[in-house]
């Protein structure tokens, strides 16, 4: 299935009022959602563990997804036009906002070589493995750490692990929505915004990485820390998390592939970190050991990204120009004037 997206600011139609922006919405309620989703899920899995044990909190989850996936399956199509449950006016709705040729131009190839040695590119890969590396160290290890160096009870863990990913969905929609308009009101051009929203995005997080190396044990400085660290990182969504839509629309889904490709192995070597320097000596002190890791790697992504990322679309992104028929030169007279009736076929 191929996506399609449309340059989507809240534009005048004229007497039909405003269309709506498909592709900025998209880009700022999607990647959102995942944040408001760890927030809505913790507490609930902190309460369901603390009565009626841990197996009932992937009972709980698993349940969740299938329903999910059978609503996924149930209502998602290619097009609006082979939709056969949406009202006409939706249709056309629809119809009107996506490009005209959406769904019938033939697949363009992927320039490999090109996009491989783009520097762009690379600014959206390493600068997204390095904050979905300390996401997932966050989201992994931080309920591990208020229970056992600040020592909250299961249950409140739940609770307090979840206020950093309510942050990050608010701070995501309205990062989202400053942009737009710093954008549309020409203040900004769109690679300042996104590495202005990067840098505040992935760099700031690492500043308070590294002061949790220092206060770290303080409980009320630790969670208010955590909170702002994760909810600050929301402006992603404004930052390189849509620039793959700016700089190769046409491969923006590569793109984030392979940067989701590199990303995952994050997860894995999170884990492995914060195992290796705590499992036999699982103290503050250990903890501040991570939190350095943390700031670096934080402070390289954003570096990168300032140093590297464009808002410009990539001339090897753009589709080839349709080659037009050239019309015959008559070369005499006879072949310049019109035919007559016994002349024509």
């Amino acid at each position: 299935m191929e996506c399609h997206m449309v340059d989507m600011s809240l534009e005048d139609t004229g007497g039909s009022g405003s269309r709506l922006n498909i592709e900025v919405e998209t880009n700022r309620v999607v990647p959102a959602a995942s944040s408001l989703g760890a927030a809505i899920t913790m507490p609930i899995c902190g309460f369901l563990i603390a009565h009626f044990g841990w197996e009932s909190a992937f009972y709980f989850t698993g349940i969740i997804g299938v329903m999910w996936s059978v609503a996924w399956f149930g209502v998602v199509y290619d097009s609006p036009a082979q939709h056969p449950r949406i009202s006409a006016a939706e249709r056309m709705h629809l119809a009107a906002a996506l490009p005209a040729d959406a769904g019938t131009h033939a697949r363009m190839p992927v320039p490999w070589k090109s996009m491989l040695l783009s520097a762009p590119v690379w600014a959206i890969i390493i600068t997204h493995g390095a904050s979905v590396f300390g996401y997932f160290t966050v989201v992994n290890q931080l309920p591990t750490y208020i229970e056992s160096i600040l020592h909250y009870n299961i249950k409140h863990n739940g609770l307090l692990s979840s206020l950093p990913y309510l942050g990050k969905y608010l701070c995501a929609l309205a990062s989202s929505v400053l942009a737009d308009h710093l954008r549309k009101s020409g203040r900004l051009s769109t690679t300042h915004a996104r590495k202005l929203f990067t840098g505040v995005a992935v760099g700031l997080p690492g500043v308070m990485m590294l002061l949790l190396s220092f206060y770290g044990e303080d409980r009320v400085w630790s969670i208010a820390t955590f909170t702002a660290a994760l909810t600050v990182n929301g402006a992603v969504t404004a930052g390189y998390l849509g620039n793959g839509l700016d700089i190769a629309p046409n491969f923006s889904g590569t793109i984030f592939g392979m940067a989701n490709t590199l990303s995952s192995f994050g997860g894995w070597l999170s884990t492995f970190m914060v195992g290796e320097l705590t499992n036999d000596n699982n103290t503050a002190q250990q903890w501040a050991s991570v939190f350095y890791i943390l700031a670096g790697t934080y402070a390289a992504g954003a570096l990168c990204f300032l140093c590297l990322g464009s808002g410009e679309r990539q001339p090897w992104s753009c589709s080839p120009a349709p080659t037009a028929t050239p019309t015959p030169i008559p070369h005499t007279a006879a072949e310049a004037r019109p035919l007559t009736e016994a002349e024509q076929p």
